[in-house]
């Protein structure tokens, strides 16, 4: 378990090193409790990324613990197991606020993950990521007299307890047209997912991190009623 917590994927630090050559604008931003001191602004510049600094890598993972007693099917939806989201950031204002926070044991939020794509000449978010009641649990900070970009980047580590990752779409003149939700919070113990605002929630039995009552998959607007069988396949998923 130590593993999967802690583990920094391969070639991260490789992709923070790719945006420090030459001049260009990302697609990946983050807000960090509205700490940060990014300038993007104006008419032409989504809203949601006023304050938001570059995000220059990103990396998290979910997996269920599945019950091996496949002919229990109450059971098998076993439990949902995160892990600490990775993150690379530029050594800003946000970056000593998250010092700060870390040695403090201070608890942080909300931190906001945005992607951008510039449609019809206007930088829009297209997917953010919500996580809430956050705790910074690692710093790290490699300097190498030779190779100064990394003297730029501080990583981290953070534990959450609540996620909500929500695509925006547009269509070819750019124009919304629906949204898809997923959340997750592991303190009221609810996994949840909605196509475009009308996707289907979990009525009855609330889906637990047990297993007892089921998760509905989110398309099409089927409801999970009594917390007994799951709608959307698989022994509960999300």
């Amino acid at each position: 378990m130590a593993d999967f917590m802690t583990a920094t994927p391969p070639m991260i630090t490789a992709a923070s090193q790719a945006a420090n050559k030459g001049t260009n604008i990302s697609n990946l931003y983050i807000n960090i409790a509205g700490q940060g001191t990014g300038t993007l602004t104006g008419a032409n510049v989504d809203p949601k990324l006023a304050k938001a600094d570059r995000l220059l890598a990103i990396s998290e993972q979910m997996r269920r613990e599945v019950n091996t007693a496949a002919d229990n099917t109450l059971f098998s939806a076993g439990e949902i197991d995160a892990s600490w989201v990775y993150i690379e950031i530029l050594r800003t204002q946000a970056s000593i606020f998250v010092q700060n926070s870390f040695l403090q044991g201070n608890n942080i939020g909300p931190i906001n993950v945005y992607r951008a794509d510039v449609i019809n000449g206007v930088l829009k978010v297209t997917e953010e990521i919500d996580y809430t009641n956050n705790i910074i649990t690692k710093i790290d900070t490699t300097a190498v007299a030779l190779e100064g970009q990394r003297l730029d980047v501080l990583k981290v580590w953070f534990r959450f307890t609540g996620r909500t990752d929500t695509l925006f779409f547009f269509d070819q003149n750019g124009q919304p047209i629906g949204q898809n939700v997923s959340t997750v919070d592991f303190t009221l113990g609810t996994l949840q997912a909605s196509a475009g605002g009308g996707g289907g929630n979990n009525q009855g039995g609330g889906s637990n991190q047990g297993g007892g009552g089921g998760n509905n998959q989110g398309g099409g607007g089927g409801n999970n009623q009594g917390g007994g069988s799951n709608q959307g396949g698989g022994g509960g998923g999300w």
